[in-house]
């Protein structure tokens, strides 16, 4: 069996006060009985996360096809610079806000967002250089050092989606990773 995760990012790349924020939204998670309050071994990777609770089934399309029974069920917050990107579905539109070519199978360069040297892309076929948000990808992806994964969860309801962006106070991208 392979896992997934879907991510809930800002449309920022440097988010402000990111781990205030980061802290504020698990705890909004947690008075809503969403995950569980006790970091564990529930994600994928070296850190730790928040494992699922029974009030995930109320911000899920499909509350029967939580992951209750895996030991991969929980949330990574995430709070440095990163690429949440699709995994295994790779990605099939990545359109220049300039030119409108899709640059999906060129040779782009994202080395200097993830060095935190520019906000930027620069598109291989214009060479205009436009903050990375004004590009169109398709599945999406997300840029930002503040980042909500929950790993094997199903579709979230979209007022659940809405409330995250209030609370964040800014557009997301929802990233889903296949791996």
């Amino acid at each position: 069996m392979s896992d997934h995760s879907i991510s809930i990012v800002p449309r920022r790349s440097n988010y402000p006060d990111n781990k205030a924020k980061a802290k504020e939204i698990l705890n909004w998670l947690l008075s809503m009985n969403i995950v569980n309050a006790a970091p564990s071994d529930c994600i994928l990777g070296s850190n730790t996360g928040y494992a699922i609770s029974d009030g995930a089934k109320q911000v899920t399309a499909f509350p029967d096809k939580l992951p209750f029974d895996l030991i991969t069920n929980g949330l990574e917050i995430v709070t440095e610079r990163k690429v949440f990107d699709t995994g295994q579905n790779f990605i099939n539109v990545l359109s220049c806000p300039h030119c409108n070519k899709n640059i999906a199978f060129d040779d782009w360069d994202l080395d200097p967002w993830n060095k935190a040297l520019s906000d930027n892309l620069s598109c291989t076929r214009c060479e205009l250089e436009t903050e990375i948000h004004n590009y169109r990808f398709e599945p999406d992806w997300g840029f930002s050092d503040l980042g909500f994964t929950f790993w094997n969860w199903p579709e979230f309801r979209e007022d659940f989606i809405n409330e995250f962006k209030k609370k964040l106070d800014c557009g997301v991208s929802i990233v889903r990773q296949h791996i």
